[in-house]
């Protein structure tokens, strides 16, 4: 079976032979992986298929549907999904990445499949579905933009709950020199039993 290019992606003739092709549905069983943790997925995808010759191809969309049955196999989302959790909050790819911390480069390559994102990036992805949780993350940028430091935890965002934690951060201070705290140290001794 062939690749067909994006930008032919439904070729009205064959590659073959010039006659007609038609578009077939198949349940399409692919490996997935190497070696001992090698895998056969299974995806539902458009087979081009001339009338004339029997040929077959995949195009842009076989090869989409197949990379959304890989993101499932991972437990992640697929590059629409991330995407349209972008998209649902009006931003531009550089303005997601601006606010979230994460790449546009990263963002680019997981919207367009190229790569799948870590199970870390995937849960943080996640979290930026909530409305809530992007108005937290402006309301941060915003300070560390003009140099406001937080004691306590995060507020909550409108009509939240207001049984937020406060908790105190640590403290740090300066020290000149971290020898002198070595008085300070408690000394472990190993006893026998």
């Amino acid at each position: 079976m062939k690749s067909v290019e994006p930008a032919q992606d439904h070729p009205e003739t064959c590659f073959e032979c010039d006659a007609p092709v038609e578009t077939v549905w198949h349940d399409h069983s692919f490996p997935y992986g190497v070696g001992e943790s090698a895998v056969e997925l299974t995806a539902r995808i458009p087979v081009l298929v001339c009338t004339g010759c029997d040929a077959e191809a995949l195009g842009h969309a076989a090869e989409v549907l197949m990379h959304e049955a890989v993101c499932r196999h991972h437990g992640v989302l697929n590059p629409r999904e991330i995407r349209e959790i972008r998209e649902a909050h009006s931003l531009p790819r550089t303005g997601f990445a601006e606010l979230s911390g994460l790449s546009t480069a990263s963002l680019n390559r997981w919207e367009k499949g190229i790569l799948i994102q870590s199970q870390a990036n995937d849960r943080y992805l996640r979290l930026l579905e909530s409305p809530d949780n992007v108005w937290a993350l402006r309301r941060l940028t915003n300070e560390l933009r003009s140099g406001q430091r937080r004691v306590s935890s995060f507020e909550t965002s409108p009509g939240a709950s207001s049984s937020s934690t406060n908790r105190a951060r640590p403290e740090f201070r300066h020290v000149g020199d971290a020898r002198s705290l070595l008085d300070l140290q408690p000394v472990f001794r190993v006893r026998a039993a």
